[in-house]
Parts: structure tokens; C-alpha cells; sequence
């Protein structure tokens, strides 16, 4: 008989994290709405421990507003957008002049493996493999600089970016120019100058921005 593994607590709050997550940046929880850790321990048939945790990542990612033992959803506004992704984009240039500085070819094949995934993804019509190639793509400049704070914080906001982006991902039938763009900033980071590579990252995260805080502004508009 194969031996069973218990389930940590810690993962069923990531677990109820990433589906509040879901039901939050898809508009099925509505800025305003109360959560109340009693209805969500009932209604996911689990202890109020997993919730509590899922609860406080969520506060931490700034999509919920804590008191006591209920919350209520923030959500995301189009300005929320445009500050998680300047917090990217400079997350993301220091993790890449750093990795550019100590170890470019290292860099430089990390990123054509991910690229690979991400082509098989997008040849397949998988939005969701897609979206963690994506992630992982960009996830290497932090592995591969090595600043474990850095990453830190990268791992804290990278949840909330998935899931932009695999809604936005999902509303598209060919990911294959996305595929291109990645294609154009790796080869500039294993050959070009620095700050060609910054150049492109630039327009490369201003382009997803965006195409991300389109459907809020549709919101807005109505």
C-alpha cells in the first residue's frame, strides 16, 4: 500500500488563496463584498485555519481589507495595474542588470529552455500552460541574479500577475505573437547592450500593462 502524504495546513491556504484569487481579478467577488471566514470554512468544507492563512495573503497582495474575522475585496482598479506593473518593471531591471553583470550565458539559456515550453503552449492553445511559461520566463532573471530579497518580492506579487494575465490570455486564439515578443527580448538579452535590453523591457511590460488594465477601464467607462 503506497504511503499517504498529509496535506499541510499551508497548502490548503494556497489553495484557497488561489481560487479567492480567481473569483477576485474576474469580477465573480465584487469590490465591497464581505468574506467572512465562517461562510468560506463551510462553503470550501474546511477548518477556518487554511482560510485565515488564504485571507492573509490575499490582505498582503492588497486584494482584501481585513477586520477581524471577516474581509472585504478591494479588487483591482486600472491604477492598481499601472503600480504592480512599475513595481515590475523595476523588480525586473535590477534582477536583469544584475544577471547580465555576473552570468549572461546562464541567463541566456535558461530563457530558451522556458521559450520552448512556451512555444509547445502556444501551439497547443493552452492559455493557462502558457501563462506559467510566461511567469517562469520572466521568473528566471531572478534566478538567475541570485538576490534572494528580490525574489521575495517577486514571489509575493507574482500570483495576482498570473492571474491577469490567464484571463487575458484566455480572451486570445493565436499566443504565438506573444511568443515573437519573448523570442525579440531574449535574443537581445544573450547579445545586445544593456540598455537596448532595458529599452525592450520596457516597451514589453508597458505593452502587457496595457493590454491587462483594458477590461477595467471598460468598467470604469461604464
Amino acid at each position: 500500500m503506497s504511503e499517504i502524504h498529509p496535506i499541510k495546513q499551508s497548502a490548503l491556504g494556497d489553495q484557497v488563496a488561489h481560487e479567492l484569487r480567481r473569483l477576485i481579478i474576474t469580477g465573480r467577488y465584487a469590490p465591497g463584498t464581505s468574506l467572512v471566514e465562517g461562510h468560506l470554512a463551510e462553503q470550501f468544507n474546511l477548518s477556518r485555519g487554511p482560510i485565515r492563512d488564504a485571507i492573509k495573503t490575499l490582505a498582503a497582495e492588497g486584494l482584501l481589507d481585513t477586520n477581524r474575522r471577516s474581509a472585504t475585496v478591494v479588487g483591482l482598479s486600472v491604477d492598481d495595474i499601472d503600480e504592480l506593473f512599475s513595481l515590475r518593471e523595476s523588480m525586473e531591471r535590477l534582477a536583469l542588470e544584475i544577471a547580465l553583470r555576473t552570468n549572461r550565458p546562464a541567463l541566456k539559456a535558461e530563457l530558451e529552455k522556458t521559450l520552448d515550453t512556451m512555444r509547445r503552449a502556444a501551439e497547443t492553445a493552452d492559455p493557462e500552460a502558457y501563462t506559467v511559461a510566461d511567469l517562469q520566463f520572466h521568473s528566471v532573471f531572478y534566478s538567475t541574479a541570485e538576490h534572494r530579497r528580490l525574489g521575495d518580492v517577486w514571489a509575493q506579487y507574482r500570483p495576482t500577475i498570473e492571474m491577469l494575465l490567464l484571463a487575458s490570455n484566455e480572451r486570445y486564439e493565436d499566443l504565438r505573437p506573444s511568443v515573437k515578443a519573448h523570442e525579440v527580448l531574449a535574443g537581445l538579452i544573450g547579445a545586445a547592450d544593456p540598455e537596448e535590453v532595458f529599452a525592450e523591457l520596457h516597451s514589453h511590460l508597458d505593452n502587457a500593462r496595457r493590454r491587462l488594465r483594458e477590461p477595467y477601464s471598460q468598467e470604469r467607462r461604464n
